[in-house]
């Protein structure tokens, strides 16, 4: 549907009882449309937080937690150490270091 400006001015009530009804309502000037009367966009409610993530933002605003890991944690390939000149090897090292029990 199309309305003048003047039109518009004169009766407004009568263009949003278009729009309400789900028509869009062209506003002319000089004949030519410059404007659009349409329904506003209803985008769905965000859901609420859950408690999970509640109890989250607790715990990071507190400084008890830090903020989980972006990318998984992949250790690199195993280090393999060869014995030593007396044939020991790393485990005989600690045992020793570590002493009597």
């Amino acid at each position: 549907m199309e309305i003048s400006i003047r039109e518009l001015k004169a009766n407004p009530a009568k263009a949003i009882a278009q729009v309400r009804q789900g028509q869009r309502v062209q506003i002319t000037s000089h004949r030519k449309v410059v404007a659009e009367l349409v329904m506003p966009r209803t985008e769905p409610a965000a859901a609420p937080p859950s408690e999970d993530d509640l109890a989250m933002a607790r715990l990071l605003a507190s400084g008890l937690v830090a903020r989980p890991a972006s990318k998984p944690f992949v250790l690199g390939p195993a280090l393999v150490l060869s014995p030593g000149p007396d044939g020991q090897t790393m485990s005989d090292l600690v045992i020793a270091l570590r002493g009597p029990r």
